[in-house]
């Protein structure tokens, strides 16, 4: 069983303007509640014994949920303003150590389904999907017929799209370790780089992450106050 789970919330959230000028985005409310709350409290509520945060922006309103959650350690990546996701959890790689985990954005909401689908799946790698739900800053991906995970790109036709991306993921710990040793073999090109090109190069080359996509998943990303407002009107009563 999967016990570790890494949330991603070192970004500024630069497009919420006034809503992350004194917080992260992660502690940006949807009806009432923190976006980054609900992830802690369903991935506790999924089982998961450990969830580190990767830090930057405003990391002490991060820090203090160390207080009342002590399942939750944190890891300040003091360099967050010029790198890039995937910079962020490569810096978490020792607290993540020999451990299989989830990997999650700060700025999303979904039904605790969404962790136990990923948990249960037969896939020590995998990759939640959905169908496409928002046009807007989205990620496709394209499968195989034994769902293996091929490419993904934003552009819907590019691909020969099976559903849309999520931003959770299941990690092997063989699989997080074959995507560090890519980041690894050019660090200062890659450190602005995003960590989707290189899942797929290592699930093209040297070990495979999967697609699962479950139809009826209610789950939305937040990045700006258009989504924020569809989210309260859409999807956040129904959780």
């Amino acid at each position: 069983m999967v016990r570790t789970a890494v949330i991603m919330a070192a970004g500024k959230g630069t497009r919420f303007g006034k809503y992350t000028e004194l917080i992260p985005k992660g502690f940006v409310e949807v009806n009432g509640k923190p976006m980054v709350i609900q992830s802690i409290e369903t991935l506790i509520a999924s089982g998961i014994k450990k969830i580190i945060i990767g830090t930057g922006y405003h990391k002490e309103a991060y820090e203090a949920l160390c207080e009342k959650y002590p399942q939750v350690v944190c890891h300040f990546s003091p360099r967050y303003a010029e790198t890039n996701c995937l910079y962020t959890l490569w810096n978490c790689r020792e607290l993540i150590g020999d451990e299989d985990f989830l990997m999650l954005d700060s700025d999303l909401i979904y039904e605790p389904k969404a962790i136990s689908s990923l948990i249960e799946c037969k896939y020590p790698s995998t990759i939640l999907t959905t169908p496409v739900k928002k046009f807007q800053d989205s990620y496709f991906v394209e499968e195989d017929d034994s769902h293996r995970f091929v490419k993904w790109s934003k552009n819907y036709n590019e691909l020969n799209a099976c559903g849309e991306l999520i931003g959770i993921h299941k990690l092997s710990n063989k699989f997080f370790r074959e995507v560090c040793r890519e980041f690894e073999s050019n660090l200062a090109q890659n450190e602005k780089s995003s960590y989707e090109p290189f899942f797929q190069k290592v699930s093209n080359t040297t070990c495979p992450i999967y697609i699962l996509k479950v139809d009826d998943l209610l789950w939305y990303e937040i990045d700006d106050e258009a989504d924020l407002k569809f989210a309260e009107e859409n999807i956040q009563i129904y959780l």
